[in-house]
């Protein structure tokens, strides 16, 4: 199992790096949840999928718009916040979730991976869980 809350931006990244390497092992994990966050925090080198924002986002396709994109996650972690920038903020935060999850089904071959919200985003934006079965399962 891979279970990880709070896995602040690369590390989240470098996580999903480990468990696609892990998939292709004689005993892969049974199942991944991951909690992601402070996306602000991405880095270009750690984020694994650049290929992704190249064929279909309009931002993030180089080293300074993935920078962007990170620093505009930024503006959707205030839960009480209702507004258009808020908003641009949480789609920031989930085309780069989105990324994530689909790099786990082209290179850990977990073609169930999907984003699942676990509590309302009035308690907290960062509401976002990456999850998938592995292997055995």
């Amino acid at each position: 199992m891979v279970v990880a809350k709070h896995l602040c931006g690369a590390a989240s990244d470098y996580a999903l790096r480990a468990v696609a390497a892990a998939c292709a092992a004689p005993h892969p994990p049974l199942a991944i949840v991951l909690g992601t966050c402070c996306h602000h925090r991405c880095e270009w080198e750690a984020y694994p999928a650049r290929d992704f924002l190249r064929q279909s986002a309009a931002v993030g396709r180089s080293r300074s718009e993935f920078g962007a994109l990170c620093r505009l996650s930024s503006r959707g972690v205030q839960a009480a916040e209702r507004s258009a920038r808020a908003d641009t903020g949480r789609r920031a935060k989930d085309l780069l979730d989105e990324g994530r999850v689909r790099f786990l089904r082209e290179h850990a071959g977990l073609e169930d991976a999907r984003l699942v919200t676990y509590v309302d985003g009035a308690v907290t934006p960062e509401n976002v869980l990456i999850v998938a079965s592995g292997g055995g399962v």
